[in-house]
């Protein structure tokens, strides 16, 4: 591999004007080759394999970034080029640090059927790096991912609060016709709570903040807001978190400066395959049978049917920051 190997940035950016009109056309007909398709495209032999198990998947993802980003406008040009920079500088890297191992030719690499040029854990740790970037960028941006994304089942429990007791002129707890005791409830039935601790204040807030633990991260003025349902990406569904919001990102109207929110499927963002409601997670508090004792019931939430919600705000600086994105499960399914 030469010095050549080099993307410019005066390139990339003449390259991205060039490409502008046939964005959405690339994104179409990329989109619609399956895996076994691209095999046949790429061929059975070692220069296929290595293309199809090391190059392929970076310059796909570059594709897919520039063609989305480019087909929203002159802003998302901009990080569209930032992202398929990075992509491509790490490309180069792990090419040149797999070529720094192979000085000359008595260690030359002697590829069989099924290798792999670029080291598979290089590739992983570099692709979870970027990830991870991404997620924390996006926790600069708003609270999406300290309160759907980083809190344990336990947090999103206590974020629900406690069910608030129907009280009578003498502070006792009212009973129903049958014996049972009263809630207050809100909408559609479910439980009215108070005490609801913001996950955004991190774990053991209780321990931590006392009654502060009530107020909201992010204005302390205010207690925090919760309504029916915690909800949250599944531990560990980085990944997940960070595709979703690059969708959303992408519905975005850049000649709307103001608030826009969006609703849509997770299929629009993941693909129409998979069991895309298993990553997500949830509770609320058991309608019929709010506490027993002193102990809240909480029931898991169904997120079959589920949609995704996503709120962006002014960044000032004319484009959008996420301001929050969550998983929305139906009610109907929750009762």
């Amino acid at each position: 591999m030469s010095k050549g190997f080099k993307a410019h940035p005066d390139n990339l950016a003449k390259a991205a004007k060039d490409a502008h009109g046939h964005a959405e056309k690339v994104e179409r007909f990329s989109s619609n080759l399956d895996a076994k398709t691209r095999g046949r495209l790429l061929g059975k032999g070692r220069f296929g394999m290595v293309v199809e198990k090391a190059v392929r998947p970076i310059i796909d993802s570059m594709i897919t970034d520039m063609s989305k980003s480019m087909a929203k406008g002159h802003r998302s040009i901009g990080h569209g080029l930032d992202i398929t920079r990075k992509n491509i500088n790490d490309a180069e890297e792990a090419i040149r640090k797999n070529m720094r191992r192979h000085q000359d030719d008595r260690d030359a690499v002697h590829l069989k059927i099924g290798d792999r040029v670029l080291d598979e854990d290089d590739l992983r740790d570099g692709y979870k790096k970027q990830v991870g970037e991404r997620v924390d960028d996006l926790r600069k941006q708003g609270h999406g991912p300290q309160r759907h994304l980083d809190p344990t089942d336990e947090m999103l429990k206590e974020r629900l609060g406690k069910p608030e007791k129907v009280l009578d002129g003498g502070n006792n707890h009212v009973q129903d016709d049958h014996g049972k005791p009263k809630y207050h409830r809100l909408e559609g039935g479910y439980v009215q709570s108070t005490e609801k601790v913001d996950p955004a204040h991190g774990p053991d807030a209780r321990q931590r903040l006392g009654e502060d633990a009530y107020l909201d991260a992010e204005d302390p003025t205010k207690k925090h807001k919760c309504d029916a349902f915690s909800t949250a990406f599944g531990s560990g569904e980085d990944e997940a978190f960070m595709h979703a919001e690059r969708y959303s990102r992408s519905l975005l109207d850049p000649a709307d400066p103001g608030r826009q929110t969006f609703r849509f499927i997770p299929e629009d963002a993941w693909g129409p395959e998979g069991n895309h409601h298993e990553k997500f997670r949830g509770f609320y508090i058991d309608p019929d049978r709010p506490m027993t004792g002193e102990a809240v019931n909480y029931k898991p939430v169904d997120f079959r049917g589920a949609n995704l919600f996503a709120f962006y705000e002014p960044d000032g600086m004319g484009g959008h920051k996420l301001k929050t994105m969550f998983p929305e499960p139906k009610k109907e399914r929750n009762a």
